[in-house]
């Protein structure tokens, strides 16, 4: 009997410090206080199909509620917590998005109890160029004068219901103030919200020949 208790001793008393230290972790976890906290996190949005943008707004950032043992809920950090919103496989046009607790990056120990938004209305749509005018903006108007700006288009980019809208992209104000009759300037083009101008890139050319006031 003796032989068989001190047979692999060792490796039975490794077995049972394991034991005993698996029991102590747990029956603390038992008797640790369940306590609940509210946190601000981001939300990211993230597989947004090619050729594609949202046009809606959406929230930047989402309230979470979780809910778990009392050191893990004091020591979560809502910096290293998120809302993910997967759009892969969107599909042009306005849909709801359902936020759950799966979509919740937070610490495995804690159960996600509430979300706030827990739903984002969005819109997503194609994008689309187009080649439209480019139109000098002169302060004050500029009367009776001859305008040449190279190049003569543009080629903008953006939200297709957007673009097909537009057809012209204006300049900087140009002022006259103190210019010649004829003169030239380099102007900077400048595109509405949620529309880039993809060509040219940089400044253009505006040429003005203007008459004598009689």
């Amino acid at each position: 009997m003796k032989r068989l208790l001190l047979h692999n001793f060792g490796w039975k008393l490794l077995a049972l410090a394991l034991s005993i230290f698996l029991w102590l972790s747990l029956s603390g976890q038992r008797r640790e206080r369940v306590s609940e906290r509210g946190y601000v996190i981001p939300l990211t949005v993230v597989n947004v199909p090619p050729q594609m943008v949202i046009t809606s707004p959406i929230p930047d950032i989402v309230d979470v509620r979780l809910k778990g043992p009392f050191t893990s809920i004091r020591l979560a950090d809502p910096a290293k917590m998120e809302a993910v919103m997967d759009l892969s496989g969107g599909e042009p046009g306005e849909r709801v998005y359902k936020l759950s607790a799966d979509d919740i990056n937070a610490p495995e120990d804690l159960e996600v109890i509430g979300i706030s938004p827990n739903s984002v209305r969005l819109r997503l749509e194609k994008l689309a160029q187009r080649e439209v005018a480019i139109v000098p903006r002169f302060v004050p108007p500029a009367a009776d004068a001859t305008v040449r700006v190279d190049p003569p288009t543009a080629k903008i980019a953006g939200p297709e219901s957007e673009v097909q809208r537009i057809s012209t992209v204006l300049t900087d104000p140009i002022s006259l103030a103190g210019r010649p009759l004829d003169f030239s300037t380099p102007a900077t083009l400048v595109a509405e919200p949620n529309i880039r101008v993809i060509e040219p890139r940089g400044i253009v050319s505006v040429s003005v020949r203007r008459k004598k006031p009689r």
